[in-house]
Formats: structure tokens, sequence, C-alpha cells
């Protein structure tokens, strides 16, 4: 199989099959983040779309990690298609470092592969995420160009209405402002914990996404469904141990 790299700058795109301009309407993004919420999401969508590996990303900073998933080494950033989607899962830990020279390769992508919406997936620490059921966890939108508040207005979502975003992301909205196109970030209620993966928040955010580029019927988000009971029961039982190694005056307290 022969590889192109098609960018000389930080990050070097190897393009395993040729990623044609114009092709995909959507380039959908998922790095790291505080309840693994995209990633887990991207996961989902890339296994039950069959999509198949197209490319890969390298840089000096993310060459100190590889993945092994299957027993087979992986690069740490990854793009995968289907027919009309592309997406890049950024599996490396973020910094600050990697922060600007990640979000100036989802521009180069955007631009050079003529993309329609670029859809970067996000999270939202909240302190009522814990009492809230799987199906009330909140997704926000936060839009830039006439054609992403479209879509938000189409699946029925709400649009941020004072905040602040920041990062990599947020260098990406700044560039789609400047030159009048569009972005969309969606970000999925999660729990404040670092550590702690939400798949039910991964499902909600999956779902919506699915709706967005239409392929609803072809998403499945039973699986993260049933991971997401697996880990509340497991937090329920972390729950009581804790109450219980309190003194009675202190864990009345926390009922």
């Amino acid at each position: 199989m022969s590889q192109k790299v098609t960018s000389s700058e930080f990050f070097q795109v190897i393009e395993e099959e040729k990623i044609e301009a114009g092709k995909y309407k959507h380039l959908i993004v998922a790095i790291p983040e505080v309840g693994l919420v995209g990633i887990l999401a991207i996961k989902q969508l890339i296994k039950n779309l069959n999509m198949r590996r197209i490319g890969f990303v390298i840089s000096e900073p993310t060459s100190v990690i590889i993945r092994y998933e299957n027993k087979q080494p992986e690069p740490t950033i990854r793009l995968f298609a289907d027919e009309d989607t592309l997406v890049l899962i950024f599996e490396a830990p973020m910094s600050v470092v990697l922060a600007i020279p990640l979000a100036k390769l989802i521009i180069k992508l955007v631009d050079e592969k003529q993309i329609e919406l670029p859809i970067m997936l996000a999270s939202a620490p909240s302190a009522t995420r814990m009492q809230k059921a799987d199906e009330e966890i909140l997704i926000l939108a936060a839009p830039v160009g006439e054609k992403a508040y479209e879509v938000v207005r189409r699946v029925g979502i709400e649009t941020i209405n004072n905040g602040t975003l920041s990062g990599p992301y947020a260098y990406v909205l700044n560039d789609r402002l400047i030159k009048k196109r569009n972005a969309l970030v969606l970000l999925s209620e999660t729990y404040q914990m670092p550590l702690t993966a939400d798949p039910g928040s991964a499902a909600k955010l999956l779902k919506v996404v699915a709706k967005i580029i239409g392929k609803e019927d072809k998403v499945n988000i039973k699986e993260l469904l049933e991971r997401a009971e697996e880990l509340r029961l497991e937090m329920q039982k972390l729950e009581r141990t804790m109450k219980a190694s309190l003194p009675k005056e202190i864990s009345e307290l926390y009922t």
C-alpha cells in the first residue's frame, strides 16, 4: 500500500488511501477530555459504520506513544472514513504545546479536503451530572456560520447562551468566524471526576451526531448504555462503601 505525506508542518498526515477533496461532508473530531465522552462516541461510530482507516497523523511529541488494539500496534492519531464522513480520533495526551498545532491540523484538513462542516466533540463537566439519568444529559452546541446554526436548529439542541470556550476547538471556531465559514462544537454534560469515563454521556452525544449526519438507523448506542449501567452500579457500590466508612453523624449529612 502506498503512503503519501501531505504536510511538512508540525503534524504530518500520512494518507494510506487518497483523501479526495470534496468527497466528505463532515469531519468529526474527538480528543481526550474529562469523561472521554468524544473518544467513546467516536469509537462507537467507527464500529457501527464499519469505517476503515485511511490514514494517520504523526509528530515528534506524539511519536513517543504507541497504542495496541486487538493485539495490533496503532498510531495514536488516526483518520477513518466511510462514503461521506471523515473522522479524526486523537488518542494522545493533550497539552498546551499541542493545542494550536492540532487546531491548525483540523483547519488544514477542512480547507484542503473541502469539508462542509467540521463537528468537534467535547465534554462539559457538570456538578449535576451525578443526579441525572442518561436521557436527561444536556448537549450544548457552539456553532459558527449559518450552516452550523441551521444544523443545530434542525436537530433541536440548545446553543450556548453565555460562556467561554478555550483550547484547540476555540482556535478552530475563531478561524471559521474570521473566514466566514462553518464549524460546530458539541459539548456533552459529564461527571466532574477526571478519571471517570462516561459512556452514558457518550451515548447521548453519539445520538445527536448520528442525527446530524443522517445515519441514525446505522448507529447503535445500546452497547454504550449497557456500559453506563455497569458504571452506575459500580459508582453506587463505591458510594455505599465510602458512606459506611464514615462516622454515623458525618455519613448522615450525605443522605
